[in-house]
Order: structure tokens, then C-alpha cells, then sequence
């Protein structure tokens, strides 16, 4: 985008600081290209005075293309100056950028009319867990990848909602895979969990060839340091959710084989062979099993001996 395209402001709403902080640096960046931030950036406060924003907001840009005025945490501000930022936005300078931090942008005002008008309004929310695999599929794309649908789904169910560590982890990702041009579920795992990734697996095909003791001593594998049970957690949700949606598949009419996931031949048979033992009603009790023993985590039972029982529970 060229600075031409630059558009006079711009609103950054939400609470996520990982995703409020990557699209100022964004905007900042097309504002003023390559000029230094430290004359064509002013950065303010909620306190701000009006008189001195505008004063910048009318000053011609030096050694840079446009000026860019940053006021953070502005939800005080703009409800101060709403009439004096209306009047503005009816004929905002053409050589400076005014970007807004703000937690909420109600759409039943004039000021949000005329930043859809003559700007920007830009969700910095984040997203919930239904969203996250999109979130994790855009992503890789700015690095140019593509990542398996499962691969997508595993590294949310493992990392949650934290934007930044997924960030750092699709980053590793893209520089692992190198020259390769798809992320997989392998590579998740291998990169992602510290336990190195072949435990993560061996524990979801004893889980899905039901042979518990073979579950316990992959799980003993994976739980090497503190915060790993929760990424344990997580690989159990990623298969339950594969295993549910085979089973919604079948209800609907297909196949077995057709309604499983990806995954070598030599595992799809057990696939199907669990499928049978774990009808939906048993599978929402799975659910629950596995909410249950989340609760308990978080509420301080002991994790190795919560995802024991849970891993026997899901085998039998």
C-alpha cells in the first residue's frame, strides 16, 4: 500500500495487546514507509490535549511521506473531544495519519459513521476457539504457507487463545518446514510439544486402539515439565473433536472409511474399530469426562493423576 492510500485515521478497538500492538506497527509502517519513526511519529496519551493533537495532526510531515499521531488507551479522549473529532473527520488533513486506541467502538455514533467514511475501524479482538483455525491458517499465509486443516486445529487446541505464542509458533513452523510449502500435524507436534511429538501420537492411536496401559506410558513420556499437561489436554481435544466429526459423518450417511480423517492406511482400520466402541453417547460422556478433568486441573487436583484417569476412561 502506498502512502497515497494511507488513510487519514484509522480505530483500533479490542483488548488483545498482541493483535492492538501488530496492527499499529502496521499502519504506522504504510503511514510513513521507511522515514524514522522518531520525527514522523507522535505517540499520546489518553490525557492528551486536543489543541496540541490537532497541532500535530496539521503539521506538515518532515522527511516522511505522512505524520502519524498514536493516541493510546483514547476511549477517555474521544469521549472528551467526540464533536471537536467529528468536525475534524469532515475534512481531516491529507498529510497525516490520526490512529485510535480504544477497548470499544459503539456503532451507534456519528464519529464511527464518518471513520467508516473517510478511514478504518479494525477489530482487534481475539478471536474465540471456533475462529482460532483461521486465524492460524491467515497467519501462516503471511509467511507463505499453507497449514493442514488438522495441523490448524492441533496447534489451537495446544496453544489456545494466546496470539502472541501462536504467533512465535507458526514462525517456527514457517522456518522448520523451510522450502516445504504446507505445515502438517507431524510437524506440529514434533516442534510444538516438548516432548518431542512421537509420544503426542503414540498416546492418540493407543487411545484409539484402546489399550490403556500403552496410554499410560505415552502419557509418562509427555508430561516432562511443568505446562505440559495442559498441551496434553489439548491433543486430547484435538482427537475427540476427529472423532466426533467422523461420527456426525456417519450419521449422516457416510461411510466409515469415508468419514474418518487423513491418516495412513495402516491406522484406519483401528480408527473405524474405535469409531464402533465410541458411539455419540458414549463420546458426550467422553466430553464431559475431559471438561471435567480441565476443571480439576485448573482448581488444583493433581494433573498427572487427573489425565490418568481421564486416558483410562477414553481407552475403556
Amino acid at each position: 500500500m502506498t502512502a497515497e492510500q494511507v488513510k487519514p485515521v484509522y480505530v483500533l478497538f479490542g483488548s488483545d495487546s498482541f493483535l492492538l500492538d501488530a496492527a499499529r506497527a502496521e499502519i504506522i509502517a504504510r503511514a510513513i514507509g521507511d522515514s524514522d519513526p522518531q520525527v514522523a511519529v507522535t505517540p499520546f496519551e489518553s490525557d492528551a490535549e486536543l489543541a496540541t493533537v490537532l497541532d500535530e495532526l496539521r503539521t506538515l510531515p518532515f522527511l516522511a511521506p505522512r505524520r502519524a499521531v498514536v493516541i493510546r488507551d483514547a476511549d477517555a479522549f474521544v469521549s472528551a473531544h467526540r464533536e471537536v473529532l467529528e468536525t475534524y473527520l469532515d475534512n481531516p488533513s491529507q498529510n497525516s495519519t490520526l490512529l485510535l486506541v480504544v477497548t470499544s467502538w459503539p456503532k451507534n455514533t456519528r464519529l464511527f459513521k464518518l471513520v467508516e467514511k473517510v478511514g478504518q475501524a479494525i477489530d482487534c479482538s481475539a478471536p474465540d476457539a471456533r475462529r482460532l483455525p483461521a486465524h492460524i491458517t491467515q497467519s501462516a499465509a503471511k509467511r507463505g504457507k499453507k497449514i493442514d486443516p488438522q495441523a490448524s486445529q492441533l496447534l489451537a487446541a495446544w496453544v489456545g487463545t494466546d496470539l502472541g505464542g501462536l504467533d512465535n509458533e507458526i514462525e517456527k513452523l514457517a522456518l522448520y518446514v523451510g522450502e516445504r510449502p504446507t505445515i502438517t500435524s507431524e510437524d506440529v507436534a514434533k516442534l510444538v510439544t516438548a516432548s518431542g511429538g512421537t509420544e503426542a501420537f503414540a498416546l492418540t492411536n493407543a487411545i484409539t486402539d484402546g489399550n490403556p496401559a500403552s496410554a499410560l506410558q505415552c502419557l509418562s513420556g509427555m508430561l516432562t515439565k511443568r505446562g505440559e499437561e495442559f498441551k496434553v489436554l489439548g491433543m486430547l481435544v484435538w482427537h475427540l473433536r476427529r472423532v466426533l466429526a467422523a461420527q456426525q459423518g456417519i450419521a449422516a450417511g457416510k461411510p466409515p472409511r469415508s468419514a474418518i480423517p487423513p491418516m495412513p492406511y495402516s491406522q484406519q482400520q483401528a480408527f473405524v474399530d474405535m469409531l464402533k466402541r465410541r458411539p455419540l453417547e458414549k463420546l458426550q460422556g467422553d466430553f464431559r469426562r475431559l471438561i471435567a478433568a480441565d476443571l480439576a486441573m485448573k482448581t488444583g487436583a493433581e494433573a498427572t493423576a487427573a489425565l490418568q484417569t481421564l486416558v483410562v476412561q477414553l481407552c475403556v
